[in-house]
């Protein structure tokens, strides 16, 4: 049975700021792509997200249009990418307004519930206010499923064996760790992809640098999950 989501302290507190500074500038940048989908009305909610941090980065992203299936991706993205912490954005309302909803979780179980106003113009703009403490969530739900997907053990990136083992690289069975991650990154995003693109879902990979995006191309991300890091730093907005 897993252990409940511990409560945060001032060290905690301070580890989920950074995450949501992270996290808010591309989340906002989905809202506002996701009025595009909804053509001249612009009323196509943003579809439920999960983002993974990971070094003081986003690592990646996985959307679905609906939240059940993107919360199958929390234990997927824990265990294969074995990231800091785990947030989900989701588009709600609170006292008949529009907000997100962020719930975030890290690796230490430390648990956060933060909304975030929207304001949607007639003239199709959006603006956002600053994320504030959101208290105790109605449901828990979302927490739970993360809290237990952190308790998982992440794969050991130290263990990827070679492909080429008589090869260029000596008589090493494995990667060194820092391809190794790559690599592991890239078959977690691929299972993620397969998951969630037939329903108009969308993985997403933020490469650390172009080597390490030709890698991942490599090790069978697809193509379409890759971006860089310059590509993928929207302004908070």
């Amino acid at each position: 049975m897993p252990l409940p989501p511990a409560r945060c302290g001032i060290l905690c507190r301070v580890l989920i700021a950074d995450v949501m500074a992270l996290v808010v500038p591309p989340v906002t940048d989905l809202l506002r792509r996701s009025r595009s989908r909804g053509g001249t009305n612009g009323t196509e909610p943003m579809f439920p997200t999960i983002v993974a941090v990971r070094n003081e980065r986003v690592v990646a992203a996985v959307t679905s249009p609906r939240l059940q299936i993107t919360l199958t991706c929390a234990q997927t993205m824990a265990v294969g990418l074995d990231p800091a912490a785990l947030v989900v954005a989701a588009q709600a309302e609170a006292d008949g307004s529009p907000v997100i909803g962020y719930s975030v979780m890290t690796r230490e179980r430390k648990a956060k519930f933060a909304v975030q106003g929207v304001r949607f113009g007639q003239d199709g703009s959006v603006a956002f206010a600053e994320p504030v403490d959101g208290g105790d969530p109605r449901d828990a739900t979302i927490l739970r499923v993360l809290a237990e997907a952190m308790q998982q053990r992440p794969v050991d990136v130290t263990q990827v064996a070679r492909k080429d083992r008589a090869g260029t690289f000596g008589e090493d069975l494995f990667l060194p760790p820092e391809q190794g991650r790559v690599v592991v990154d890239a078959g977690t995003m691929k299972t993620l992809h397969e998951r969630i693109a037939g329903i108009s879902g969308e993985a997403i990979y933020v490469a650390r640098s172009p080597e390490a995006g030709r890698l991942a191309l490599e090790a069978g991300l697809p193509r379409t999950s890759l971006v860089s890091a310059e590509d993928w730093r929207p302004s908070a907005g």
